[in-house]
This record gives C-alpha cells, sequence and structure tokens, in this order.
C-alpha cells in the first residue's frame, strides 16, 4: 500500500493473516453456541424471516459465534452476556435497514429506519409508501437493544458517542444506496471514508465500553484511533466472503468489485443501475446463502426476479473470473495485514484494553470469512 503508516509492521501483536485459499473456519468449523432465550424465546427473528426473509437463521448463529472473538477484555465477567445480545441487536437492526435500502431500494422505509435510534426524531410507519411492519419490526428490535444498553453501567456515558456512531452506519447504507444506484459515483477512496462503517465496529466497541468499569476513558482517543482501523479491517473480511453474492444481486458497492473497475480488470460498462444479470449456473454458485431463490436466476439491484430472460452478454460467471483470476482479493488481505499493524502501534497508549487479544479475535474472523469464501459452493 501507498501512503500508510507501516509502524508496528514487526510487532508481535500482529497476527498472520491467513492464506487466500485457506479452508479453515475457525467459527463455523466448531461448536456454535445457541442463540440465548433472551432472542429465541421473542418472535423477532420469526418476524424478519416472515418480513424480509434475506438472512438465513445460520448467520445468526454464526454473529453470536464471532462476537466473543473482539470482545474489549475490559468487559466485565457478569456483563458479557448482556453484551453479546445487545451486539445480535443492534446487528439484527441495522440489517433490517441495510436489507430494505440495498436488496428492496425502498427509499422511503429506510428513510423512516433511520429516525428510529433517535429521542429528536420519530419513525411512522403509516407514512405513505412505507412498508409500516418493516418499521415496527425495527422499532421493537431497537427497543429490547436500548433496554440491555441502558442497564449497562456506564451507558449515559456513552450514548452521546453511541448515537454519533450510529448516524455514520446510516451514512453508510445510504452511500451504498447510492452507489449501486449510480456505479459511476463509486470509488475505493470513498468506500473507505463512509462504506467501513457499516461494520459496527465503533457501536460495538461502545457496547463493551458501556459495560466496562476498569475502562480509563482517557484512553478513549487512542482506542478510536484503532477502531478506525479495525473497522477497515472487519470491512475487508467482509467484502472477501459476500462479493460474489452481492454482485450477482446487483450490489456494486464491495470493494472488490469497486477495485476490480478502477484497475481495468472489469469494465465500468458491465455494471449499471439495473442491476447485472446471471446466467443460472452464476445463481447455483455465488448465491447459496440467499433463501430466495428465483427461477429465472434474473435479478434487478434490490434482488427481486424480473421475470425476464437471462442475457449472455452480461454474464455475472464472466466478471467472477476475471477478479478471481487478478490480485484483487490479494491486495486487500495486504490492505488487512497493513491496516493491522497501523492499529497494533496504539498498544503503549491502551494500558486497560488487551490490544494483542483484540487483533487476534479479527484474526480469527477473517480467517472465517476466508473459509467461507472458499466453501463449496
Amino acid at each position: 500500500m501507498e501512503n500508510e503508516s507501516t509502524i508496528g509492521h514487526r510487532s508481535s501483536l500482529v497476527p498472520r493473516v491467513p492464506a487466500l485459499d485457506s479452508e479453515t473456519d475457525p467459527i463455523t468449523d466448531r461448536k456454535q453456541d445457541p442463540l440465548p432465550e433472551s432472542i429465541t424465546g421473542t418472535d423477532l427473528l420469526a418476524r424478519y424471516e416472515e418480513i424480509l426473509g434475506d438472512r438465513g437463521y445460520s448467520s445468526w448463529r454464526w454473529l453470536y459465534s464471532a462476537f466473543p472473538e473482539f470482545r474489549l477484555s475490559c468487559v466485565a465477567t457478569d456483563c458479557e452476556e448482556r453484551v453479546r445480545t445487545a451486539k445480535l441487536l443492534s446487528t439484527l437492526f441495522v440489517t433490517i435497514a441495510d436489507d430494505v435500502a440495498e436488496l428492496h431500494g425502498d427509499r422511503a422505509t429506510f428513510a423512516q429506519l433511520a429516525n428510529v435510534p433517535f429521542d429528536s426524531q420519530r419513525a411512522d410507519p403509516d407514512r405513505a409508501g412505507v412498508d409500516g411492519p418493516v418499521v415496527d419490526l425495527a422499532t421493537d428490535v431497537w427497543s429490547r437493544f436500548r433496554e440491555l444498553y441502558d442497564a449497562s453501567p456506564r451507558a449515559g456515558e456513552f450514548a452521546d458517542i453511541l448515537a454519533f456512531d450510529l448516524r455514520q452506519v446510516f451514512d453508510a447504507i445510504e452511500y451504498s444506496l447510492l452507489a449501486n444506484r449510480d456505479p459511476n459515483l463509486v470509488s475505493e477512496q470513498e468506500l473507505w471514508t463512509y462504506d467501513s462503517y457499516n461494520m459496527m465496529v465503533f457501536v460495538h466497541a461502545l457496547t463493551d465500553l458501556a459495560n466496562a468499569p476498569t475502562f480509563d476513558r482517557g484512553e478513549l482517543a487512542s482506542l478510536r484511533q484503532v477502531l478506525d482501523r479495525t473497522q477497515r479491517m472487519a470491512r475487508i473480511g467482509n467484502w472477501l466472503a459476500t462479493w460474489r453474492r452481492e454482485l450477482v444481486e446487483g450490489d456494486y458497492s464491495s470493494g472488490v468489485v469497486v477495485r476490480a473497475v478502477e484497475t481495468g480488470v472489469i469494465e465500468r460498462d458491465a455494471l449499471d443501475g439495473d442491476g447485472l444479470y446471471s446466467s443460472p449456473a452464476g445463481d447455483e454458485r455465488t448465491n447459496q446463502d440467499t433463501e430466495a431463490q428465483t427461477d429465472t436466476g434474473t435479478k434487478t439491484a434490490a434482488g427481486r426476479d424480473t421475470g425476464a430472460e437471462t442475457d449472455p452478454t452480461r454474464d455475472v460467471d464472466t466478471l467472477i473470473q476475471a477478479i478471481e483470476d487478478s490480485s484483487v482479493e490479494a491486495y486487500f488481505l495486504d490492505r488487512w495485514h497493513v491496516e493491522c499493524a497501523d492499529a497494533a502501534r496504539f498498544d503503549d497508549a491502551l494500558a486497560s484494553v488487551d490490544l494483542g487479544a483484540y487483533l487476534d479475535g479479527l484474526q480469527t474472523v477473517l480467517c472465517s470469512h476466508i473459509g467461507k469464501r472458499n466453501a463449496p459452493r
């Protein structure tokens, strides 16, 4: 990477980057913890599947199993389950907003969802053009999250920062929505600026801090410097695991796809605001974790079946193969390592956080993403 700090590059805190062809998934391959009764005993996930149905139950199990890997070490032991469940709920809330915007292109409903977390704004499920049941679901999910967050010993201390960071998450989702409507807008640089916030790294860290009596608030600025790097690390892992599926769905905002365009691996003209057409083979190969399949294999940017025949001149398999044959994915693995090394240089400034354990946990998550990337399709 040009113009990137490599201070700490040789630090013992920087874990090894997995090989791009690794099939080891340290999260999925082990016995995963069941979701807590506080989640399964409600109708929130069932309502999500009924109303949106864009994720499988296994996605939530994976998340719930992954959260302890990158939990800040200062979280009090007796608060760990509250933190874990709260993170699952906040992720479910943001996933609802993300699916509404990116998969369904529903700007009216997204605008109301963006009001839900903020006391100064009111979401209106009855507004014309708004999907009321979606807004009601998101409101219920957020209310449950706030119950857990507000019960945290330091909740009030970090509440204003939480609201600020949530606004960045919604900006990230809106940027992706704009990018999918106009691929000429998006650039790798702007993805780093806006899109990385969609990973919820700052929000999850604040959930940790609200439950961390021993955290030294004087270290907050240094910790946020670390989070700035680690949210890009998280974004990279997610891109590597999901870019094929998203390309089939007509979502062009993945950094992998954008980098491929900017380096000439694929042509920008191959992308348009109406979505890519994929061959039936492409659907089977790249869309294995998507619950809803279509008969024709032809989808709009919102992921809906157009009923049209596939267009062989816009075969998504060709684009996927071009990217796989290039060095684009390897570039992002290298970027992950650079970001990790840059984060490691703040170790001396963080006496109340075990930075090495945190970075090791993010490596575990990256390994899981790479393993999912290489899982049989």
